[in-house]
């Protein structure tokens, strides 16, 4: 039974760190990459013996920190706990694995959102609803597991959190859309939304514009 129970952890390690590299810029950059591949391998190959030495939790909390290193966005983040939510779990050990998996991704989507510069309230307001309803699930699953640390945990956090960018956002200006007759170029633009033509990049880098000779008649811009 116990080789059986441990056999049933280590799929679900090995499902986890499969999902951290899948979703991360591993591939991407060299030095971030490397590092968090050689803390997944090292992980893969001591894992049976750090669940028996009940060790897990600090090697794994530091591939998800690695991952983050890498550069991978909030949403990204998000998706990769919505996948590790997804895995099956059908014993008590295995639901507190994918738990404090889930933990893990929701304090990686903190620190992103702490470092990230927002340049308008609309954004702030999407990724709080993003991140906070994480967290919500997050905390259902440590209550589920028992794992009252990582409850407390989450809870401090998200407050913490929820904190930072509302106050981050209140000056910040609301994304609105627009629409003109005809094709302009971006700094055409610039100078009828903003007055300021010299602030043309936004509105490329806002609308994904493909040449800022050519910009779309519809779009967005921010209100201020």
């Amino acid at each position: 039974m116990s080789l059986r129970r441990d056999q049933l952890a280590l799929d679900l390690i090995g499902a986890i760190l499969d999902a951290i590299l899948a979703f991360s810029g591993a591939q991407d950059l060299a030095a971030a990459g490397a590092d968090l591949e050689a803390a997944v391998g090292d992980l893969r190959a001591g894992a049976q013996a750090l669940l028996r030495r009940a060790a897990l939790f600090t090697p794994l909390a530091n591939c998800f920190s690695l991952a983050q290193r890498t550069g991978m966005s909030v949403d990204t983040m998000e998706r990769l706990r919505a996948t590790i939510a997804g895995l099956i779990v059908s014993d008590s050990r295995s639901v507190l694995i994918r738990g404090r998996a889930m933990a893990f991704c929701c304090i990686q989507e903190a620190r992103i959102t702490a470092a990230t510069t927002y340049t308008s309230r609309t954004e702030v307001d999407r990724v709080l609803g993003l991140v906070t309803a994480a967290f919500d699930v997050s905390q259902d699953a440590a209550a589920d597991a028992g794992d009252a640390a990582s409850y407390r945990a989450l809870v401090g956090l998200r407050a913490l959190m929820v904190r930072d960018l509302t106050e981050r956002s209140r000056p910040l200006p609301r994304l609105v859309t627009y629409a003109f007759g005809r094709v302009r170029s971006s700094l055409t633009l610039g100078q009828r939304l903003y007055g300021d033509a010299g602030r043309a990049d936004e509105l490329v880098a806002e609308n994904e514009i493909v040449h800022p000779l050519f910009a779309p008649r519809a779009g967005r811009a921010l209100s201020a």
